[in-house]
């Protein structure tokens, strides 16, 4: 018995070793020119390099429109905070090699505002901040300052410390971020925005940028994100009253409520944005792009939690028709 069951495994033994020594063999077929390693690696490196060199500048770019239309906020939209103008991230592994620099504590500046305090006080793209008045800066959490009050900034550039002196400015604040995904999105969240780089790469200029960006600050400036989870938590309780109906329901509850908020954002955005200098009449370019480009946008389902691209275009054409006549479209625009 007990040979009979050592020849057993001795067959699925050898069976195994010639079917995995068939796949290595298949596997090491050559399917065409061989491929060198050294040009394998140089081109992923290449590759590296060119991605991280798009999420620097699309980080850049959507950090400057919400910068703008930051400043021209009144003061009590948001909580205020001390800024010079300069965005900086951690001292991350891939940023530290595209600027040629060591990885190690403090951060990079990988954009400033032209003139404005950092870009007048001499601080440049890819300088690492070491020291904040004498304390030394282990990541980007650690930068902070106080309104009107002279700080000194050691930077390292080049492997020379540098010394530079600023006086930050108090202007209403969030965190503004991007996401690697070719999902064409933009949220307002309890941190602060959010941009996909899908939604930078479908917006074809700063001023389309600017009216996504208005309406996302908008959702903030308006309370929309409290006051959505306290109705969102309504309507799932009346839902619940309506048992295995009850997801429908509760959707069908809530989204009149959501679509109105929508539509105050992209009310508020465009102003907050036309305030900021942009080109708000871009918008109706953009909301017809989406109409063609991304069908289900629309759809005038009593489901949806969006108004749909049309009516988006005609609020933009609206708001462009105020602001041209010389009338303020806070006095003279109603919702519907």
């Amino acid at each position: 018995m007990y040979k009979q069951e050592n020849k057993t495994t001795l067959v699925r033994i050898i069976i195994s070793t010639v079917l995995a020594t068939s796949l290595f063999i298949n596997g090491c077929a050559n399917t065409g020119p061989p491929l060198s390693q050294n040009e394998l690696e140089k081109l992923e490196k290449e590759i590296e390099t060119q991605a991280t060199e798009i999420y620097i500048n699309d980080m850049v770019r959507v950090w400057k429109v919400g910068f703008g239309i930051l400043s021209i906020l009144p003061e009590e939209a948001l909580k205020k905070r001390a800024v010079i103008g300069a965005l900086i991230l951690d001292n991350a592994e891939n940023i530290a090699k595209y600027y040629n620099l060591p990885t190690e504590e403090g951060c990079i500046v990988i954009g400033v505002i032209d003139n404005y305090i950092a870009d007048l006080a001499g601080i440049r793209q890819g300088d690492i901040i070491k020291e904040i008045e004498g304390k030394g800066i282990k990541g980007s959490s650690h930068v902070t300052f106080e309104a009107d009050k002279l700080s000194t900034i050691i930077v390292e550039r080049n492997g020379t410390r540098l010394s530079f002196n600023v006086k930050p400015k108090e202007i209403p604040y969030v965190r503004i971020s991007l996401k690697q995904t070719g999902r064409v999105n933009a949220y307002a969240k309890f941190t602060g925005i959010q941009f996909t780089s899908g939604m930078v790469r479908f917006v074809e200029d700063d001023d389309e940028l600017a009216v996504i960006m208005g309406h996302e600050l908008a959702h903030l400036t308006s309370k929309h994100l409290p006051k959505n989870i306290s109705m969102a938590a309504l309507c799932g309780t009346l839902g619940g009253l309506t048992g295995p109906f009850a997801p429908i329901t509760t959707q069908a509850l809530y989204a009149p409520y959501s679509r109105g908020n929508e539509r105050e954002a992209d009310y508020l955005g465009l102003i907050y944005a036309h305030n900021a200098g942009y080109d708000i009449e871009k918008g109706v370019k953009l909301w017809k792009r989406f109409a063609l480009e991304i069908p289900k946008s629309r759809s005038k389902s009593f489901l949806r939690s969006h108004p749909a691209s049309p009516e988006r275009i005609l609020r933009v054409k609206k708001v462009v028709e105020l602001i041209k006549s010389g009338r303020n479209p806070l006095d003279d625009l109603i919702l519907n």
